[in-house]
Formats: structure tokens, sequence, C-alpha cells
């Protein structure tokens, strides 16, 4: 079950929405990465667009990933006669993470899901050998470190990324993603805590609508796609309708023979 342009669409609209809660969950990340030195601003432009490279880089990786793991899902899912197992489950979650995050807007008390420790001890090892590196290595090593970060925002995504069932696609979904976050982490500098202070709550519940809306997108198309297929079915009508009657030659009544 491969997305259309419009669920790409959808993901981009999502992405650029939800932007300001990267701003503010990455802002440090920028400012390692980069900095922010005045009268500087060729030297600035390098290193963004090596911190962004390194996102891009390792953002696809985790398209790719997930679109794999998709597959392999279908595949399994396939052999017990269910089809485009990937891409509901990946709703289904969707669904649910959208759901959560609306709850916790309202007040309600829910549980949070803690990082794997792997991926924590990970991400910091990593952070302080991108300090050993010069300003370039730096910047691509923290960008490609984002990958690792625990953002339930990136990670829903993945999942997105995921339902494709498709690496190639997976991929897509995830630079698509990646575009919807580049402008507002270019200006980061210009105030990410602001950002955040004057969004945050707004970004947070745009977030949680904006999963729900993808996930209804993705199960409308897998049902839709599902019974455009029965209700375009041509109908075969009986032969004895469609088929004129034919009778046997008989030598015998053929005056000529």
């Amino acid at each position: 079950m491969t997305p259309t342009l419009a669920t790409l669409a959808a993901v981009l609209v999502a992405s650029l929405a939800g932007s300001p809660h990267c701003a503010g969950m990455c802002g440090v990340f920028v400012a390692m990465a980069c900095g922010f030195e005045k009268g500087k601003a060729h030297v600035h432009a390098k290193l963004q667009t090596m911190y962004h490279g390194g996102r891009l880089i390792g953002y696809s990786s985790l398209g790719v990933l997930a679109g794999m793991l998709g597959s392999a899902v279908n595949l399994g899912a396939n052999a017990a006669g269910l089809h485009h197992a990937a891409a509901i489950l990946a709703a289904t979650t969707m669904l649910a993470v959208g759901g959560i995050w609306l709850l916790r807007e309202a007040g309600v008390r829910m549980p949070h899901v803690p990082t794997p420790p792997g991926i924590r001890s990970a991400f910091r090892k990593g952070v302080a050998r991108a300090d050993r590196f010069g300003p370039t290595g730096r910047a691509l090593a923290m960008g490609l470190l984002t990958t690792l970060l625990p953002c339930g925002w990136l990670w829903a995504f993945a999942l997105i990324a995921a339902g494709t069932a498709s690496p190639v696609w997976g991929a897509a979904v995830m630079a698509t993603f990646w575009i919807g976050t580049v402008p507002i982490l270019a200006a980061v500098g210009l105030g990410a805590g602001a950002l955040r202070t004057r969004f945050g709550p707004r970004v947070r519940t745009v977030a949680a609508l904006a999963m729900i809306a993808i996930a209804g997108i993705t199960v409308f198309r897998v049902y839709g796609a599902d019974l455009s297929v029965l209700t375009n079915r041509p109908t075969a009508e009986p032969a004895s309708l469609t088929t004129p009657p034919t009778s046997a030659h008989c030598p015998l009544c053929d005056p000529d023979e």
C-alpha cells in the first residue's frame, strides 16, 4: 500500500504546522552544531547545510528501515490472509498517539513511554564524540544524531513511513517531513525558546489533530481501494443470455449432401 501525492502533501502540511515543536525540541542541538557568531554568515550557512544534510540522511535512512519493516509485516500478514496490515497497524497507532496527545492537552494524566536505554546511550555517546570533530564534522554528526532523539513527533512520522510498506516510499515520507522542519530550524537562532513558549500548546494540539487526520487518510485509502474493486468489478452475464443457442449440423437434413 503505497502513498499518493495527496498523502505526501498531508505529511508536508502536518510537518510545517508542527515545526515549532521541532524548534523547541532541537533548538539547543542547532546551536551546538552551528553556533550563531555574528559576522560569519557564510560559515553559518555552511554549518546549517551540513546539519540539515545530516538530518536528511538520518531521516531518510529511518524511512527506509521503517518501510522495510512494514513490508515484512505485510508479507507475513498476507500469508495469513490479511491485507494492508502495515497500513492498518500504522493508522491504528497514529490514532492512539493523537488521542493520547489530545487527552494530555485536556489535562488528563497519561503514562509516558520511556525512551529505550540503548537509544539514550547511543545518543549521549554520539554527542560526546561529535565535540571532537571540527565545526563541519560536528554539524553533520549532530544532524545525523537527531534521528535518535526521543521525539514523539519524529517517530509518529516514522509510523507513517512504516505504513507505506515500501523502503522507497518510506524514505519519501521522511524526506517530506524533513522539508517541513527545515524553515523553522534554519531560523531557530531568532528565538527557539520564545517560539516554544508562544506556540507550544497550540503546536501539541495541531500535532495530535494532524496524526488523526493522516491516520484517517490511510484508513480511507485502504478501504476505499478495496470498495472500488468491489463496485467497479464488471458483472458477467449468464452465457445463456449473451450467446445465441446453436444447433448441431445434421448432414441428413441438407439436400446437397
